[in-house]
């Protein structure tokens, strides 16, 4: 049986030499070789809601469009390559984005990929064909980002589901970490202390904190206790309340997607 692999799903050039560092460096850490994808998406993921077909000029500028942006993909792995001196291995697909990563259920220990709404039309969807669809962990990583992660994580606890899930999925990451903090927002100290049941076992120098939002949004509070604490990576539960509620009213999933500086570790 083969060993499942970090996968880096490449959707454009944006932030893509930011998620192979990334991946290189939780790769290490876990023992895990990196694989990259992209897909070179058709006419039909691209299209607009208020359009019911796209013309014969607009499908063939998009073509050319996408063919481009894989030219310029092959070739930033292939200048990878030589810089570092080995080689990763690139799969590219044409088509979709949602099927491709079904083609990689249980293969891949996690996906990483860049925050989608700073990608191209048409490659928006691949958090959620990663995360929500394939069902595999995801590591969200910023453009611009260059700090690394996985030796500073910060927790943003809550007893929910997808939390639970996410400790799951990266407890050899929360394991192997120099530095662990877990913050409950506006929780009491019994919320911390099953915190404590939970993740002690895993991280066993982890520390511990409630912290007040005064006024501020739960994704705000997270995201500055990040700075305050140096973090390199917020492990998170992703859309608990459900994929449609928050897309009719963004929560603190959606909020930490759109504005966060650091790496995301989300788990289905």
């Amino acid at each position: 049986m083969e060993t499942p692999f970090i996968l880096v799903l490449l959707a454009s050039t944006i932030g893509a030499r930011e998620c192979v560092e990334t991946a290189s460096r939780i790769g290490a850490i876990l023992g895990r070789p990196v694989q990259l994808a992209h897909v070179q998406v058709g006419p039909g993921a691209i299209i607009l809601p208020s359009q019911e077909e796209l013309s014969e000029y607009e499908a063939e500028h998009l073509a050319e469009t996408e063919q481009k942006q894989t030219d310029a993909i092959r070739a930033e792995v292939e200048s990878w390559g030589q810089q570092f001196g080995t080689a990763l291995p690139l799969d590219v697909f044409k088509g979709d984005e949602w099927r491709v990563m079904r083609h990689y259920r249980g293969k891949v220990a996690l996906v990483v990929l860049a925050s989608p709404h700073t990608q191209p039309v048409g490659h928006r969807e691949t958090l959620r064909a990663a995360l929500l669809r394939a069902g595999h962990p995801v590591v969200m990583v910023p453009p611009g980002w260059g700090g690394g992660c996985g030796s500073r994580l910060l927790v943003g606890w809550e007893d929910v589901p997808p939390l639970r899930r996410a400790i799951t999925a990266f407890t050899p990451l929360l394991a192997a970490a120099q530095q662990v903090e877990v913050v409950a927002v506006e929780q009491n100290q019994a919320a911390l202390d099953l915190a404590q049941t939970v993740i002690g076992p895993l991280a066993t120098a982890a520390r511990y904190r409630l912290v007040a939002a005064n006024g501020r949004k739960t994704a705000t509070t997270l995201l500055e206790e990040a700075r305050e604490t140096g973090s390199d990576g917020l492990v998170m539960g992703a859309f608990r309340r459900g994929e449609i509620l928050n897309w009719l009213a963004p929560g603190t999933s959606t909020r930490l997607i759109r504005e966060s500086y650091l790496p995301l570790l989300m788990s289905p």
